[in-house]
């Protein structure tokens, strides 16, 4: 009868797990304060943004905020120029299983200059560059991580800004370069170790059934 318990408690810990393992689903939307910014005046030129529309994730991922292209006819002698020229992301972010909304707002401007053979335009993020929400249960961290510029506007690449998108991870990966990777709290586990610890539980349990049986047949 013991093995038997035995047994039961280490199936209903496989359910328990695989249901902890998931990750968490949610969606996302950024949408630019503008879709077009103006060099300073007079120039010719100026840098379009991208509106792309709601998208949906799993668990902790980086993501794109928006696609950046310069645009101009300045000669190369005397390209446009951008001093100040100031963004603001707004981000609609929604936990999926609860349908609760968080709203964030980052900002930045361009500095640099275009011409129509060419690109120097950088980009500042200004604080806060990472924000919270708790939605659902979960703790979303939303953190600034990359900028890429745009090419000359030729170019057939965009530019990007993205960020880095933790789910339960409560450090952010660092504020520059490619997708970071959050560190995930001492307890709570990634879900593939978590899986990983489930499979054991199982193989234990299954183990003591099969002996259980073969005792009573």
């Amino acid at each position: 009868m013991r093995s038997y318990l035995t047994a039961l408690a280490a199936l209903a810990t496989i359910g328990l797990c695989q249901a902890r393992a998931d990750f968490v689903s949610w969606s996302y939307n950024f949408t630019p304060s503008a879709l077009s910014l103006p060099a300073d005046v007079p120039g010719t030129g100026g840098v379009s943004l991208t509106n792309e529309p709601t998208k949906k994730a799993d668990g902790t991922s980086d993501v794109v905020v928006t696609n950046i292209r310069g645009f101009s006819s300045a000669p190369r002698s005397s390209p446009d120029h951008f001093t100040h020229s100031a963004y603001t992301f707004t981000l609609v972010l929604t936990d999926l299983a609860s349908s609760q909304t968080a709203t964030m707002k980052f900002n930045g401007f361009f500095s640099g200059t275009i011409s129509a053979t060419s690109a120097n335009l950088g980009s500042t993020f200004t604080q806060p560059l990472t924000q919270t929400a708790t939605l659902g249960g979960h703790v979303y961290s939303v953190n600034l991580v990359n900028y890429a510029p745009p090419g000359p506007p030729t170019a057939s690449n965009a530019g990007s800004i993205s960020a880095h998108v933790g789910v339960d991870q409560f450090t952010p990966p660092p504020p520059t370069g490619g997708g970071g990777g959050g560190t995930p709290p001492p307890n709570a586990p990634e879900p593939s170790t978590l899986l990983l610890s489930c499979l054991g539980l199982s193989g234990l349990g299954l183990a003591r059934w099969r002996k259980w049986r073969k005792a009573i047949l």
